[in-house]
């Protein structure tokens, strides 16, 4: 008697990794807009995330799953009420099937976590501390894994979307709507307003923070005021001014080394708009 093969069909084949982090953020995180050319999935073990992808502004809660096609832009912003704890797997794959989970969140069930649990345990086994890592981009490279640990996470990836191609539920799509937009651009804002903090001493102009956020001008300027009330480099040129009367306060500093520290094209401009913002000049905020 002879048997014939019944060839296995990969609805879903995964090709690699490419990153995977298990991150313990604050309730303050944020990150700014990105694309990559894989598969990025974001479950929330933990707290809220707020997930901007074109646009689109959604809640991710915990125990939901989120996915970002390849070339998709996206930034995640911390919903602010309490810490958040992420899983992030980035990975490839051609397969036709992946098109289910474009712009979807999956809100899991009992087997659903169960999966997450089993892959972040293997992940953590595999990469111990260097799975948070945030400044590790080769995480998966500069180390070395058990034998066969690539293969399950593998498995367990594939065997987690499988289970979530074949749901009934389908996953919630991210449709624009109003309460969608306004999250995103609030998201957006504040994603902003961070990045300019962080940059205080750098020497920006609008085309910089336009290109790190891809947005116009015209499109960037009217977000910003509508959360700030203020325009991106009328805001930034407060922040530096902010900067400056600290650390006029500490006496520890010159004048003209403080106007180099916050990236002023000359003591005399750093002066001029420290005057016109305060109503004095630096030496005589210094000494009042």
């Amino acid at each position: 008697m002879e048997f014939g093969l019944r060839k296995i069909e990969k609805e879903i084949e995964l090709l690699g990794f490419n990153c995977i982090y298990y991150f313990e953020l604050g309730k303050d995180f944020s990150h700014p807009p990105e694309r990559h050319d894989f598969w990025e999935m974001v479950y929330v073990d933990s707290g809220q995330i707020n997930v901007v992808t074109d646009g689109i502004g959604r809640a991710v809660r915990q125990g939901e799953v989120i996915f970002h096609r390849p070339g998709e832009l996206h930034a995640h912003v911390s919903g602010r009420a309490e810490p958040n704890d992420l899983l992030i797997v980035s990975f490839s794959s051609d397969s036709e099937a992946m098109r289910h989970f474009d712009k979807k969140i999956f809100s899991l069930d009992k087997t659903g976590r169960t999966l997450m649990n089993i892959f972040k345990n293997e992940a953590r086994e595999a990469l111990g501390e260097a799975l948070g890592d945030v400044d590790n981009r080769n995480v998966l490279w500069d180390l070395p894994v058990p034998e066969g640990a690539l293969q399950l996470l593998g498995c367990y990836l594939t065997e987690f979307l499988l289970i979530l191609l074949r749901s009934d539920e389908g996953g919630i799509s991210a449709v624009r709507t109003e309460n969608s937009r306004a999250l995103a651009q609030s998201s957006i804002a504040e994603l902003v307003v961070s990045y300019l903090e962080e940059n205080v001493y750098r020497d920006l102009c609008l085309a910089d923070i336009c290109n790190r956020f891809y947005m116009g001008k015209s499109q960037l300027s009217k977000l910003f005021a509508e959360y700030t009330d203020d325009s991106p480099m009328g805001y930034f040129a407060k922040l530096k001014i902010a900067e400056a009367k600290r650390l006029l306060r500490q006496e520890e500093l010159s004048v003209s080394r403080i106007s180099d520290m916050l990236a002023y094209s000359s003591i005399h401009n750093f002066s001029r708009a420290f005057k016109k913002m305060v109503g004095m000049s630096p030496l005589e905020y210094r000494g009042k």
